[in-house]
């Protein structure tokens, strides 16, 4: 999977998406409530780890544990939480492809503040930064989306919760509703550490 193009649409897609009307509508990070549905849509198959994500549990194979339960409670506290990770790493890793950084296509690897990474660097950063803050690595999964109208290909991290699934995105400091993000949803995280690839009516298979 190509991760360059998240790069280069973290500033253009968001002008793009409020002129062609399909920005998500965020769940605002002071809300009291969040009202989100569940991330539910037709299984095509469950399969192994994405290449270079497996290579990366390989080596750091802590960032890989899923513990505890796969959905959280959440009130205001957390919600505060939530939005307040994903806009710190949206904000202090300096996005860069991995062809510029490491002379590779694709490789998946934690950044600190003040460090270069990509989508699903930011993505596995921030589901380390909330794991500290105490919530359960089971509720915090990967998946791979693309975008419905620029078609790029995107990691995001996804949150299940009393209140339905939520995004953390690099593309947006705020917290969208898994149906209100711009996306098609390829495959995502299974907290067993399966990947399930999602049934995509536009894609012939």
């Amino acid at each position: 999977m190509d991760m360059l193009s998240c790069i280069m649409c973290r500033t253009i897609v968001p002008v793009l998406a409020i002129a062609l009307g399909v920005l998500s509508l965020p769940v605002q990070s002071g809300a009291e409530t969040i009202a989100c549905t569940s991330l539910a849509l037709d299984i095509r198959r469950t399969e192994s780890r994405p290449t270079q994500y497996q290579v990366f549990c390989e080596a750091t194979p802590r960032a890989c544990l899923m513990q505890g339960p796969a959905s959280i409670g959440l009130d205001p506290d957390r919600l505060q939480q939530v939005a307040t990770v994903n806009r710190a790493v949206n904000n202090e890793i300096i996005l860069r492809p991995d062809m510029e950084c490491y002379g590779l296509e694709e490789i998946w690897t934690l950044h600190k503040a003040g460090g270069y990474g990509d989508c699903e660097d930011m993505a596995l950063e921030k589901r380390q930064r909330l794991v500290e803050a105490g919530f359960p690595s089971a509720a915090l999964t990967l998946a791979i989306v693309h975008h419905r109208e620029q078609y790029f290909a995107h990691a995001v991290l996804l949150l299940e919760s009393d209140h339905g699934t939520l995004v953390l995105d690099n593309l947006s400091d705020d917290i969208a509703c898994w149906d209100d993000a711009p996306y098609e949803f390829e495959r995502r995280e299974h907290p067993d550490g399966t990947w399930i690839r999602f049934v995509r009516p536009n894609v012939r298979h």
